[in-house]
Parts: C-alpha cells; sequence; structure tokens
C-alpha cells in the first residue's frame, strides 16, 4: 500500500514540478559568481525596462534620473533609484501597478506581520513559478533534500481554520499528495500541544518546518514534560526571528539542526541557512542590498536596512523596496560550496505572542491576520493589557469600517474568550521600536 501510495504521489510531484522545471534549470546553471552576477543584471534590466514602459510612478522617477534611454538601462545610475517605502506605495498605488497586469494569472497578497503597515500587492502566475523554484531549490542545493517527496510536518498558523473549524477539503488534498501534515500554530493550548507531540511522534516525518516562536513553544513543553520527541532529518524555522535561545531549546529537544529561513509575505523568499550557519541570499530571485541611513552599501558584519528588489513581478514591480527589517551582511564567499552572497543575521523581525491565563499561547501573527486586506486600516498595534482585556491602537485612512470592526472583534474573542475587553484607539501614528520598525503585537504579561 505503501509503495502505492509513494507511486501516486512521486506521479502528483512530477506534474507540479513541471511547472517552474524551466526556472529551477535556469536557476541551476549558474555555476560561478560571474555567471550569477550576469543573470541577475539582465533580469534587473528587463525589470527596469518594463516597469519604465507599464508603470507611470517609474517612468516618471527614471525620467527623473535618466535610468533609461532608448531602451537600455545606464547601469551607473541604478544606486540613484529611490527606496520605495510602504508610504509611497500607498499614495502612488494605482501608478505602480503595471497596465499590462491583466494579461497574466494576476491575484492580490498582503504585506503584513510585524515588518510594516499591511498593503495590497498584486503577483502573478510567473512571480509564483520563480518563488516555487526558490524553495524548491533552496532545499535541493543547499540542504541537499527532494522536499516535495518527503515526509513533513508543517507547523504553522492558519485563522481560516480556527473560524470554520477545520481545513478546507481541497487543502486536506494537497497536503495528501505532499506528504504533509498541516498542524496549526496559531492557537496553542497544552493539550493541542500535546496532540502536536503525539502525531509528530507517530508520523516520523523527515522535515519539520514552522514559526520559530511555535516549534520553540512546542520544545520547552515537551522538555518541562520530559517528553521525548522524534528526531526528524532536519527542522527549518520561519516567519520570525530565530534567536540562539530558542535554536538551542529547539535543536536539543529534536536531535537534529534547526536552519533558519528568511522570507516575507510582500517578496517571498529571500534567505536561506546553510550547514555552516549563513543564510544565503536568492539574488537570482530577489536582488537584496543591505543599507546604511544614507543608502549606501554596509560592509561585512554591520548591521543595515534590507532592502528588496523581486526580479519577477511584473504586474506590480517591487524595486529598490524597504521591506523593514534590518540585517547583518555576511561574506560574500561561503565555504559550503554554493556561489550565493550571505547574511549572518537577521536582527530586526519581532512578533509577540499573547498568553492565557491557563497558560495557551496565541501566536502573535494571528491577530496580525484579521487587518491583512483592510483598506482602511493604515497601521496598527494590539496590545495585551491583561489575560482578558486587548487595546487596539490604530491609524486610519479615513472611517472605520464597523463591519470589519465586529468581525475583528469576534476573532479575537475567539481564542482570547468571549468575556475579553476589546478597546479601539484612533491614533494620528503609531511609535516605532528603536530599530525603526513597527510593533504589531505586544503583550504587557510576558514583560
Amino acid at each position: 500500500m505503501k509503495k502505492i501510495e509513494n507511486g501516486i504521489r512521486k506521479i502528483w510531484f512530477n506534474s507540479v514540478r513541471k511547472r517552474f522545471e524551466k526556472e529551477y534549470l535556469e536557476i541551476s546553471t549558474l555555476r560561478n559568481s560571474d555567471s550569477l552576477n550576469n543573470f541577475i543584471t539582465q533580469k534587473r534590466n528587463n525589470l527596469y525596462i518594463h516597469a519604465f514602459n507599464h508603470c507611470r510612478y517609474y517612468r516618471k522617477v527614471f525620467e527623473q534620473i535618466g535610468l533609461i534611454q532608448k531602451e537600455s538601462v545606464d547601469e551607473s545610475l541604478i544606486d540613484e533609484i529611490p527606496i520605495l517605502t510602504k508610504d509611497i506605495i500607498r499614495k502612488h498605488y494605482q501608478d505602480i501597478i503595471s497596465d499590462d497586469y491583466q494579461t497574466r494569472k494576476w491575484f492580490y497578497n498582503s504585506s503584513g506581520g510585524s515588518t510594516g503597515e499591511p498593503i495590497r500587492l498584486v503577483q502573478d502566475d510567473i512571480y509564483s513559478k520563480w518563488g516555487s523554484a526558490t524553495n524548491y531549490y533552496y532545499f535541493k542545493n543547499v540542504l541537499g533534500i527532494d522536499e516535495p517527496l518527503e515526509k513533513k510536518v508543517i507547523l504553522w498558523g492558519s485563522e481560516r481554520d480556527l473560524f470554520k473549524g477545520g481545513m478546507e477539503y481541497k487543502a486536506k488534498i494537497q497536503h495528501w499528495f505532499s506528504n504533509t501534515i498541516f498542524l496549526n500554530s496559531f492557537k496553542m493550548s497544552e493539550q493541542d500541544i500535546e496532540r502536536y507531540i503525539r502525531i509528530i511522534n507517530s508520523f516520523k516525518p523527515e522535515i519539520i518546518r514552522g514559526y520559530a516562536g511555535s516549534l520553540f513553544e512546542l520544545c520547552r513543553y515537551a522538555e518541562q514534560k520530559k517528553i521525548m520527541l522524534y528526531s526528524p532529518r532536519i527542522v527549518v524555522s520561519a516567519a520570525e526571528n530565530l534567536t540562539n535561545t530558542m535554536r538551542d531549546v529547539i535543536e536539543l529537544n529534536f536531535s537534529t539542526k534547526v536552519y533558519n529561513f528568511y522570507g516575507s509575505r510582500e517578496v517571498s523568499n529571500l534567505a536561506g541557512e546553510c550547514k555552516n550557519g549563513l543564510l544565503h541570499l536568492f539574488q537570482f530571485w530577489n536582488y537584496v542590498e543591505v543599507l546604511d541611513k544614507d543608502n549606501q552599501p554596509v560592509r561585512e558584519g554591520e548591521e543595515g536596512r534590507v532592502v528588496v528588489t523581486n526580479l519577477f513581478n511584473n504586474s506590480m514591480p517591487m524595486i529598490r523596496y524597504e521591506i523593514g527589517d534590518m540585517a547583518i551582511l555576511g561574506p560574500k564567499i561561503c565555504s559550503c560550496g554554493q556561489i550565493l552572497p550571505t547574511l549572518k543575521k537577521v536582527t530586526g523581525r519581532i512578533t509577540d505572542h499573547f498568553i492565557l491565563e491557563n497558560g495557551t499561547i496565541i501566536h502573535g501573527e494571528y491577530f496580525t491576520h484579521l487587518f491583512y486586506l483592510k483598506d482602511w486600516v493604515k497601521a496598527f498595534c494590539v496590545i495585551q493589557e491583561d489575560y482578558s482585556k486587548i487595546g487596539i491602537q490604530i491609524v486610519i485612512n479615513s472611517t472605520i469600517n464597523r463591519l470589519d470592526q465586529v468581525g475583528i472583534e469576534k476573532k479575537i474573542k475567539l481564542v482570547m474568550g468571549s468575556n475579553c475587553k476589546i478597546t479601539w484607539n484612533i491614533v494620528e501614528d503609531i511609535p516605532k521600536t528603536p530599530s525603526g520598525k513597527y510593533l504589531y503585537t505586544k503583550s504587557l504579561i510576558r514583560r
């Protein structure tokens, strides 16, 4: 029976891989720094020319600095392209979207989490193919694992499953084909954690992937209760800043190495950790710069702002987009053999978790997801003031959408309890952290 199931899954994966096989093969031909740099230059220049011809915002900006001349890019002027911020995207939203985006299979996405005010993004099928190829490249070429065919447990957040009482049928089928068990980490009571541990120990996955905080909470509980955890081949931590304490606890309890993965909703995969502990930047997909306060590149070992140019989203080009994170630049060459340059560490991503009186952990990103794609919301901060008291500081574009407000409150009470008191405070601005980031969830109990 197992052979038949594995055969079905292999047929499924081969059909899926065909969707991004061309992109993956193109990446795989990059054998050295010169071929990588030539690839980046070509794709980046193609993006600039497309943006100049199809986006009113970029046409104006590029004309001001003289970047495009007769369908050619003056590469000496690339560093003069203004940094793209969330405020600029809001102000010039329609002018940043390409006038030919409807010629592709496009869809909406949203920024969010702890890295900035939510903004609506337009992405497309070409963008998705390159993102999938990049993800496959990381597991295959950096970690040496054929990820789609391996048994996986994903400890991730899905507010939809909490609202609907379970996973949609289509998602269940997808997870069966991909040999994946999905465990919802947005709400983890002690009973949930114990059940998740039983599932992991019985399923025996090769890969466990999840939010850094959720993996840490599960391992800390297992350690406190002296419960042995099955040791997978690897653990991949994502979505949050993996601290040294988190890493130590996760590696100790799973008895395997944790690999840190860096990405964002706006531009997907950015970097993945290798066996040497460096984060390799996927420059063939997202061209990343680490800049100081004067927009100059930092040197190795220095901290700076992460600025990203996605090379394949022609529907809504994100050129020199300041993502809201801080990182320490690593060496250009790593002894692991990869040609991709590195980061030593991402230092600026923060998301607090909330805690109930019975000890249940509520993931901080549960609350940030409630504000995604709400056009009337400019910025927000959800504060746990007490076990059953939530304060929401919010900056609005016009007026509060009362229907959205009722829905948000209902979903907060779903995890915090029906007696939870929720107060809204409309403010002019929400102060940033010392590192220059917005803190979107904050628990006063845990501080």
